[in-house]
């Protein structure tokens, strides 16, 4: 007999919370903390025997709101709900919530579950210039869909953010720090809605990736796999290995990599939403044995890409491009009299607009003059079911096809190709190269989605010497960092093109590829003042930043909302008219780099991509505009950029990743990695300075070429945890030439203040049914969680454990802490018999192990079910 160890739960009472402290005031001081009301439940089951137990450990600096509905619910929350009453947030902290404007009950779980009103949480942080704090925000369910706000104020209680103010209305948000250090107050609060959950983290300057708190879920294509392959040798061997490892063809992409396909019933039928959920799954399961493969150097899911724009509300054709001035364009052209010309620019997109999509030619009238003249070469990549044109497969037209739909997203390619390359024809726009030779490649089919494979067959076509291709934007994402994509890619950057690419519109640190790959210039996007906008992507994946515009702001008081105007076209009724159109996006930024590097390379024809690299390290390319994290080196400078390729003047540039170097109670010690530029620049140190006696570098690098990298380690001994130290690095090279590493220091983060809230511990059965046998509850002592279970019946089964902050019946929920044995995100099954199993370890986070950790997607994942009574209402799906 199997003992279920869960809730013995009737139908809970709703509660009412009240939130004193002003309610939804923008102002931090405010009076009266109120108290707060809740339900209780029937207590658990404990066990005598045990037959499983274990250790589950509570990653460094973590914390969780103190009055989540499941505390409310157990009558054990702890008011948080006004700034005297903050909670405090470690840096670099993570700190899980939950909020809601609302009250009422969870509808078709056949539980009754309650969610409780919580209207608001207050956090301090110690914080400093560069410090940054974002807010990530996941909704509950088909409730009534929350609004969240992130206030900060600074340690005189002034106001330094308001995601009301000048922000788009969804989160994710983020703040950098401008000035000041000291306690800063941080309100998260739900504006109206249901129930939500949240992640709040306050980073450190220089953290890398934080924002990963949702399982990675991107598209792919169903039965197909992209792979590399060991074997070096002939074409013929590879081929044969290629077609023995897939049962329904292999095709050739270029630099070294295949698409591989199997065997997939009902691919080509129409599917429910359970089918195409088992062709996901059937996919996973066949990439996972091609992996295990020998002569198997990499292999990853046909993943979809998209482009990287976002569609503001409908608006009028703007005669002011105020993207051009932004970065003194009307002053580089003066500087750069060939505007481009001789310069080949290949965008990798939808395709360009068309009047007779059916036949290369009749572009749209601002970009036709400039347009490569037919070929031979393949110019539109577009294969499978996302090719919607008339010529099926890959073929030498890369005329966008449309879709019939008012604004299509399919005319984004026009868009995009209008910003590099329109002509200067006094009418309608101007490209920023307006004389470069436009090379219109479609790798993006229906609804503005292609493939991985098809990408990767054209970069690696426009690698070739002979391609004429000279930069190759980019304005695309959402794969992970795949092998064949890179290989393609640095092959490229090898032969003399430059790659820019879409830094993504997730206001995420999380990396995005390709934009984030080394030989990529990844590009951020601004508004109309030059302020990060409100949707794009920092950290890692962005180099420099470019105008991409932000339809909630009007940063430049024109009266206008700040977006990109550029060529566009309708389709209506299958009659293609060009037009133009207001768009926003780091899609809208990355052909403004494209197309400045088109200018330098005009004036300088022997500029190379590495030289380009090298600049861009030495500051002679961009403004400082704000702090690294956000901007990059800096917005882009049209004017200092020809001038910098005019003087011919290449530096040899040293740098350092990371730039800056954070530690905390658990990273004493860190490599430093050394990058030079272009990549064969000669290097020699002269001298190298350490700001503190606390800080070692070993081995000592002075008086030589730089190695490829050094340890850097802080002597903890020598230190308060109670204060911020802040030192450098700095390296005298070539002359004179400085390369100077800031370094900042937090220990405190006692291991027995962690706490990532209430867990329960689950066995969950692990044949496809994912039904839970056993349950038991923990709470954090120590910064751990202990665990056992009694008896169990022998059998294979899950062992996974979270945070249930909502009270809808599941853990693991993006937002919710989680655990799973052995490996968050990659759960094995423990095997039961009739011997106890022992000193178990899992590591628990509201962070989620990235696409590149887990090496496929995370199919359909939707959380644990508790053991409460009522029936099933969703399942799992495990990988």
């Amino acid at each position: 007999m199997k003992l279920r160890f869960g809730f013995s739960v009737g139908v809970l009472a709703l509660v009412t919370v009240i939130a004193g402290c002003g309610g939804g005031s923008s102002d931090r001081s405010l009076s009266g903390c109120l108290g707060q009301t809740s339900f209780a439940i029937g207590s658990g089951v404990e066990p005598s025997a045990v037959s499983v137990s274990g250790v589950i450990e509570i990653e460094s600096q973590t914390r969780v709101d103190s009055d989540t509905s499941d505390d409310l619910r157990l009558n054990q929350a702890v008011s948080n709900n006004c700034d005297t009453e903050a909670q405090p947030l470690p840096v670099t902290g993570v700190a899980g919530g939950y909020v809601s404007a609302t009250s009422g009950i969870y509808p078709d779980t056949g539980q009754q579950l309650d969610f409780a009103q919580d209207v608001q949480d207050y956090y301090t942080a110690q914080l400093k210039a560069g410090d940054r704090v974002s807010l990530q925000v996941f909704q509950t369910g088909d409730m009534e869909p929350g609004r969240a706000r992130l206030q900060i104020f600074d340690p005189s209680d002034r106001q330094v953010f308001d995601s009301q103010s000048g922000f788009t209305s969804e989160p994710p948000f983020l703040h950098s720090i401008a000035m000041g250090q000291g306690e800063f107050t941080i309100r998260v609060s739900s504006v109206s809605g249901g129930p939500m959950r949240y992640v709040l983290i306050a980073a450190a300057e220089g953290t890398t990736s934080m924002m990963n708190t949702a399982y990675a879920d991107p598209g792919f294509v169903p039965g197909e796999a992209v792979a590399t392959l060991r074997r070096t040798g002939p074409e013929p061997a590879g081929e044969q290995l290629v077609t023995s490892l897939a049962a329904d063809g292999a095709v050739a992409l270029g630099s070294g990599a295949w698409k591989l396909s199997m065997n997939l019933p009902g691919a080509a039928a129409p599917l429910n939403q359970q089918a195409q959920a088992w062709q996901r799954t059937e996919t996973l399961s066949w990439i996972k044995t091609l992996r295990e493969h020998p002569d198997v150097a990499s292999v990853s899911p046909n993943y979809h890409i998209h482009a990287q724009t976002l569609s503001p509300e409908s608006n009028p054709l703007y005669s002011r491009q105020w993207n051009l001035p932004l970065i003194n364009l009307p002053i580089a052209w003066q500087a750069a009299p060939n505007f481009g010309r001789g310069v080949g620019v290949a965008v990798m997109d939808t395709g360009l607009f068309s009047a007779t999509p059916n036949s290369y030619g009749n572009w749209h009238p601002d970009l036709n003059a400039n347009v490569v003249p037919a070929s031979v070469d393949l110019l539109d990549y577009v294969s499978g079911e996302l090719d919607i044109d008339n010529q099926q497969g890959r073929d030498t037209n890369p005329a966008d096809p449309g879709d019939g739909q008012a604004r299509s997203s399919n005319f984004h390619g026009s868009h995009v190709a209008g910003i590099v390359s329109a002509v200067d024809n006094s009418a309608g726009i101007v490209g920023v190269a307006n004389a470069s030779t436009l090379i219109p490649v479609r790798v993006l089919g229906r609804q503005g989605t292609g493939s991985l494979s098809d990408l990767i067959a054209a970069v690696s076509w426009a690698g070739q010497a002979d391609s004429g291709v000279d930069v190759i934007n980019l304005s695309l994402g959402g794969v992970g960092p795949d092998v064949a994509l890179e290989n393609a890619i640095n092959d490229a950057f090898s032969r003399g093109k430059l790659i820019v690419a879409a830094a993504g519109n997730a206001a995420t640190d999380e990396p995005t590829y390709p934009a984030a790959f080394d030989n990529v210039v990844g590009v951020g996007a601004v508004d109309a003042g030059g302020t990060r906008a409100s949707y794009s992507n920092f950290g890692v994946s962005v180099d420099l930043v470019a105008p991409g515009g932000d339809a909630s702001r009007d940063a430049n008081l024109d009266g206008a909302a700040d977006v990109i105007t550029s060529a566009w076209g309708t389709d209506d009724g299958g009659v293609f008219e060009p037009g133009y159109a207001g768009l926003q996006g780091t899609s809208m930024a990355a052909p403004h780099v494209a197309g400045v590097y088109a200018l330098m390379k005009g004036e300088e024809p022997t500029l190379t991509p590495g030289q380009f690299f090298a600049l861009l390290a030495d500051g002679q390319l961009t403004d400082t505009v704000g702090s690294a994290t956000e901007y990059g080196a800096g917005l882009i400078n049209a004017i200092k950029a020809v001038d910098a390729a005019r003087s011919g003047n290449i530096p040899d540039v040293l740098a350092a990743s990371p730039s800056v170097l954070s530690f905390s109670q658990a990273t004493l010690s860190q490599t430093l990695s050394f990058v030079r530029y272009p990549s064969l620049a000669e290097i020699t140190i002269q001298s190298v300075v350490v700001g503190d006696d606390w800080l070692q570098i070993d081995p000592a690098i002075a008086g030589g070429a730089p190695p490829s990298s050094v340890t850097v380690t802080v002597d903890a001994s020598q230190l308060d945890t109670s204060q911020i130290y802040s030192s450098e690095i700095l390296i005298t090279y070539n002359g004179g030439r400085e390369l100077e590493i800031p370094v900042n220091v937090r220990l405190v983060d006692p291991t027995d203040e962690r706490n990532a809230g209430r867990h329960y511990v689950l066995l969950v059965t692990s044949d496809g049914n994912y039904d839970t046998v056993a349950q038991t509850v923990v709470s954090a002592t120590g910064g751990q969680y202990r665990f056992q279970f009694g008896a169990v019946d022998p059998g294979d089964y899950f062992l996974v454990a979270g945070t249930d902050t909502d009270n809808n019946g599941f853990i693991c929920e993006s937002g919710e802490a989680c655990a799973e044995y052995p490996v968050n995100g990659l759960p094995q099954p423990i095997s039961v018999g009739l011997d106890p199993i022992s000193g178990i370890a899992l590591s628990t986070s509201f962070r989620r192990p990235t696409i590149s950790a887990l090496g496929a997607p995370r199919v359909d994942f939707q959380g644990y079910r508790l053991n409460r009574d009522g029936p099933t209402a969703k399942k799992v799906q495990v990988q």
